[in-house]
This record gives C-alpha cells, structure tokens and sequence, in this order.
C-alpha cells in the first residue's frame, strides 16, 4: 500500500511541475506618461530560450499575443540559448520570429545568450550571423546600442547590451559612471524613453541615464516562487533576487521585469508561470 500511495504522490507532484512549466499567464501595467503623443499598447516577452512553450510550434503562444492586440512587440532578450547540447532546437526561436514578424511590428533588444554568440564566434561558428539574417529576413528591427523613434507615439526605444562582464555569477559589479549616455548620448527630453536592459540587477545605475521605463527579463522571476517573498533564485545563483520580476519605481524611471515565457538548463517553473507582459502608456493630462 505504502508503494502505491508514493507512486501516486511522485505522479502527482510530476504533474503538478509539468502543468507549472506548460502555463501561460498575461500580465498587464498601465502606466502615463508625460510625453506620449497618443496611447500606446504593445507586448514584452522576454527569455524563450528556443522552447517550444504550448507545444504546438508555439502556434498557441503567437495567438495569446496577437489576441492581446499589441500596436508593437518588444522582444527584451534571450529568444535563443547559446550553451546547448547536442541536438539542440534552435528552430523554435527562429519559427516563433518569423510567425510573429508575420503578426507584428517587432523590436528585439539582445541578452546575454545573444550576446555570447556574438562575442565568441570560435564557440558558436555562424550562429550569431544566423540570427541576424533571420532578423533581417523577417523584418524585425534589432536594438543593439541604438535606438529607433516611434515618432507618431512619440516614443524612442533604446536597446542596451549590456558588458557581458556584468553577467558574471557570484557578484555584482556596478557600471562606471556614464556607461549608459557614453553609448546614446544624454536621454532626449521631448520624448518618452523606453530602455531596453536585459538584467534588472541594474536599475540603479538605468535610473541616472533617467530613461521612463526600463524593460529587463533575465531572472526567470526566480525559477521557483514562494509565496509572499517572492523569486528562490537567479542564474548568477542568487538567492531572493531583488527584482525578480514585477514592476518597480524609482526617481521617476519606472522598470517592468518579465519572469519570461521559457526555460534552459532546468526546464522547471514552480509557482512562477511564463508570461506575457502587456504595457499600456496613456498620456498624462494633468
């Protein structure tokens, strides 16, 4: 009886994790600001990581966004994973780009995984030059150290990569003064500022560049929840990150992270689901 009863409980508990990880929810902020010439909606996901997160090709996942009537999508980093095994699927972040570039205007920030392609080629032969002409075949404009105007929002979207150095595990390292405007220049005044940052573990030094959001994904909202303290652990292996995900306020720089909509290494989310985030921004009247 006794081997009944745990077998039932194993299974159980399998289920329960396979159902955490196969969830998707849709969060939604609104948020004003001062300089918006019209109201704007758009979506944030962050951190697919080649998975095939409704399996069905994503198809599933494609119609959530595109039922959420976006004006644009924002891809905040990591729609790839660039330390893989052998047989790995790149092909799930590469048709969930093309189906959603199909859909949408699409903007796409880099992470770290991107960025690790790019940085060492010797490991990764031709796999950043991949992702760019897949990009640049389905439309989609990357913001790597550069920014677009939405000029008929008012809107500039800056995408910071940020130094690979800052991704390190086992410390936080803080940016040198003006690392941020040494690559844009100073933040412009006449318009609302979005800036693209992968980590959240920066907001400090995001809030001096005095963007009016911050958007980051990168912490997976902590892997596994617990509720009323929120996120177990970061992949640098820190415990409780402090921006898990959620939204946070600071100085008039508001930041939006995603707990993401995928996973790599450990393919678990518990109390955590992958998200969906919608970001609506009305003009301030006051």
């Amino acid at each position: 009886m006794i081997y009944i009863l745990t077998a039932a409980i194993l299974l159980a508990l399998i289920l329960f994790v396979y159902r955490e990880s196969r969830t998707v929810t849709i969060s939604e902020y609104d948020l004003t600001g001062k300089d918006i010439k019209a109201p704007v909606r758009f979506v944030m996901v962050s951190d697919l990581h080649d998975t095939d997160v409704t399996g069905d090709d994503n198809r599933k996942l494609l119609d959530m966004i595109s039922g959420c009537d976006p004006d644009f999508v924002i891809l905040s980093g990591d729609m790839v994973t660039s330390r893989c095994r052998k047989g790995h699927r790149f092909e799930n972040a590469y048709s969930f780009l093309e189906g959603l570039s199909r859909r949408h205007r699409v903007y796409y920030g880099l992470g770290n995984h991107e960025q690790r392609w790019r940085h060492s080629p010797e490991k990764h032969p031709g796999r950043y030059a991949e992702l760019c002409e897949c990009i640049d075949l389905d439309g989609i404009t990357l913001l790597s150290d550069s920014y677009i105007d939405i000029e008929d929002k008012n809107i500039r979207i800056y995408g910071f990569d940020v130094p690979m150095e800052y991704y390190a595990r086992g410390m936080r390292r803080q940016f040198p003064d003006g690392l941020i405007e040494g690559v844009f220049g100073k933040v412009a005044d006449d318009r609302y500022n979005i800036l693209l940052a992968h980590t959240p573990e920066h907001f400090r030094e995001y809030v001096d560049f005095h963007p009016d959001l911050v958007l980051s994904g990168h912490l997976h909202g902590g892997v596994i929840g617990i509720p009323g303290i929120g996120g177990l652990i970061s992949p640098q292996l820190k415990l409780f990150p402090k921006y898990a995900s959620g939204k946070f306020e600071k100085e008039g720089t508001t930041m939006i992270v995603s707990r993401g909509i995928g996973w790599h290494s450990i393919p678990v989310r518990i109390f955590n689901p992958a998200e969906i985030v919608i970001i609506n921004i009305r003009p301030d009247i006051c």
